[in-house]
């Protein structure tokens, strides 16, 4: 392919099956095709697709809280993914494609995950990543993959703390939700800006989940997953700092297993940044096991 031409075009141009088959050619996991039963139907998602002919030879799709607004965040998962599936020069065309399709008034920034990496190898420089710096993009942080089978653990609850499902709609708690998750990333790059509608947008997607914990009427914590026919996958947990060593992280952790349980997961995956030690003894003390790392690079457009 390194001789071949191709042309750029917007992802949701393609259909639903263009996508799936370009997925089952890489042997994409079972979840991701399943997800695309309609052949002749529009592909949903947004993003630049490389076309050579009539074939999908690269694709990068992502996700925003919102649209292309002020201060929206876009996340490109897995660098991308190309037929011959190398992380070279088609993807360089690939994000140059998509830096000038995205360049607008509105403050962008986007986030892409390199591929990935062994645990061993975390201070090895990733294959042609000065082509990224060259295109502005900073270093962000190294996310890694925990999974492990779902168990039951023996939790302390020393202060009476409430988890519960919460499935939207309810401006006062969306505005709770939203102190309480700028609170918590407040000091970190590369996170959206969730807002009431946001929230409600997210809660729409039928995989996605809330879990929500009280210590008498205050809201202290919340869980983000997704249930899939792979398990459940843990999007974002977090315990408003005041409560931090009272044991509501275990007990906000041990029910969103519980939860994931009910809904016939049998197991649990999660990012945690490398530097973050707390997140990472948490998936451990739930048994879950470190099975990758990724890389991540930031650029503000």
């Amino acid at each position: 392919m390194a001789n071949v031409k191709g042309i750029f075009i917007s992802a949701n141009q393609l259909s639903k099956g263009v996508i799936r088959r370009f997925y089952d050619a890489l042997k994409q996991s079972v979840a991701v095709t399943e997800s695309l039963p309609d052949d002749d139907k529009r592909f949903e998602g947004d993003g630049i697709a490389l076309m050579v002919g009539a074939e999908v030879h690269g694709l990068y799709t992502y996700k925003g809280f919102e649209s292309l607004q002020a201060d929206t965040t876009l996340y490109f998962t897995g660098g991308g993914v190309l037929a011959e599936n190398r992380h070279t020069r088609h993807h360089q065309a690939l994000i140059e494609a998509l830096i000038l399709k995205l360049k607008t008034d509105s403050k962008v920034e986007i986030i892409v995950s390199l591929y990935r990496q062994p645990m061993q190898q975390a201070d090895e420089v990733i294959e042609d990543e000065s082509f990224w710096f060259a295109q502005g993009f900073s270093s962000l942080d190294t996310q890694i993959l925990y999974q492990g089978a779902i168990k039951s653990f023996d939790v302390k609850d020393k202060l009476d703390f409430s988890v519960s499902e919460y499935a939207g709609g309810n401006e006062a708690t969306n505005i709770q939700l939203c102190h309480l998750y700028r609170e918590a990333f407040k000091r970190r790059k590369g996170f959206p800006n969730v807002t009431s509608d946001s929230i409600n947008e997210q809660l729409a997607i039928p995989s996605c989940s809330y879990l929500v914990m009280r210590h008498k009427d205050a809201l202290i914590g919340q869980v983000t997953l997704f249930i899939t026919q792979s398990g459940c996958y843990v999007d974002s947990i977090y315990v408003k700092r005041t409560y931090w060593g009272t044991g509501a992280a275990d007990k906000l952790g041990q029910s969103l297993l519980d939860f994931a349980k009910t809904k016939g997961c049998q197991t649990a995956s999660g990012m945690a940044a490398s530097n973050n030690q707390a997140s990472r003894a948490l998936m451990e003390r739930f048994g879950l096991v470190a099975q990758y790392q990724v890389k991540r690079m930031f650029l503000t457009l």
